[in-house]
């Protein structure tokens, strides 16, 4: 009995041999790079290279699958493969795969780098992104506790109108005032953390 996991996640059990064939987009992308330009390739060869394909990889994954159990893990490794294509007599191809995986692991590590260094740039802008926003005209009046503003704005009951505009320029003044040295705190902390 053979097992197959496809793409889908689920697995197939049959009695029956499993047949893959890569795409024939992928199969016609590989042979249009490894042969010459002058060369045609026709659409029955296509399929047959496809067919070919499909053979290759089943035989080589049922002997690093071989491997895998030997070694009690149910997860296929890249060694496993390694040791496939040493068995099956396939040794040619194992410096180009060496190759490969060394330069796919290195490609994976600096990604994992990158996004690490990404999120903690991220981090570090938004913690000081909520440090200038506590600091703002907005926040500090959220902060404000009503009893204290209630008391303020009883204190004159009955504003005049032009009362009214200066306590609004003032006010427009302050939030100007505050905003700037929130911004002055922000470049100085940046200044001495650089």
């Amino acid at each position: 009995e053979t097992t197959m996991t496809t793409s889908g996640g689920g697995d197939t059990k049959s009695a029956a041999p499993i047949e893959f064939e890569p795409p024939l987009a992928c199969i016609r992308r590989i042979l249009k790079h490894a042969l010459p330009s002058s060369t045609n390739v026709g659409k029955d060869a296509s399929a047959a290279f496809a067919r070919a394909c499909g053979i290759f990889v089943i035989y080589i994954t049922a002997c690093a699958n071989d491997f895998a159990h030997e070694n009690r893990r149910q997860t296929i490794t890249a060694n496993d493969v390694l040791a496939a294509l040493k068995e099956l007599d396939f040794d040619e191809f194992t410096p180009q795969l060496k190759t490969f995986l060394e330069n796919y692991r290195a490609a994976e590590k600096s990604k994992r780098e990158a996004k690490a260094a990404s999120k903690a740039a991220a981090a570090k802008t938004e913690s000081s992104n909520a440090a200038a926003a506590s600091s703002t005209p907005d926040a500090l009046e959220k902060e404000m506790p009503e009893p204290k503003r209630r008391k303020v704005e009883d204190k004159d009951p009955l504003p005049s109108p032009q009362a009214d505009e200066t306590k609004h320029d003032d006010a427009e003044v302050d939030a100007v005032v505050a905003e700037e040295d929130a911004v002055e705190e922000v470049v100085a902390e940046e200044t001495a953390e650089g």
